[in-house]
């Protein structure tokens, strides 16, 4: 082999490897911008935080009602309450309440429902929303 061709070949392999070792630094930066891109993306603005505040604060309080002969007293502070049947039988029931202010709906106990508040009025129904399994409770 010439020295020419010698040196040909060898600049031609340097630029092969500075190329493989330009691109694999490439794809090395690239997991970690993607990263940083999907926490920034899952950070809570505080115009989202405040609206969520907004949806659960107008539930904050105790509201009280009838289901069928069972006294209803439902308490709610945040995301989080009670719900306390107080039976015709003098049986009392308690169960805990999470809030789902972006569908309206509360879990009490193993149990979905569906909520709507119309000032002081706190409408509750089943998923099937049958008018006969309806729940208002007063503030």
């Amino acid at each position: 082999m010439t020295l020419s061709k010698k040196l040909t070949l060898s600049l031609a392999s340097m630029a092969v490897l500075g190329l493989l070792a330009a691109c694999s630094n490439q794809k090395a930066q690239t997991p970690e911008s993607s990263a940083s891109t999907q926490q920034s993306s899952s950070k809570v603005s505080p115009s989202q935080s405040s609206e969520a505040s907004k949806q659960t604060n107008g539930l904050d309080g105790t509201y009280k009602g009838t289901d069928e002969s069972d006294r209803i007293t439902l308490t709610i502070s945040g995301n989080t309450g009670t719900w306390e049947e107080d039976e015709s039988d003098s049986e009392k029931d308690s169960k805990s309440v999470t809030v789902n202010p972006t569908n309206q709906s509360l879990t009490i106990g193993d149990d979905i429902k569906y909520y709507k508040l119309d000032g002081n009025q706190l409408t509750i129904e089943d998923d099937d929303r049958d008018s006969d399994d309806t729940i208002i409770l007063t503030k």
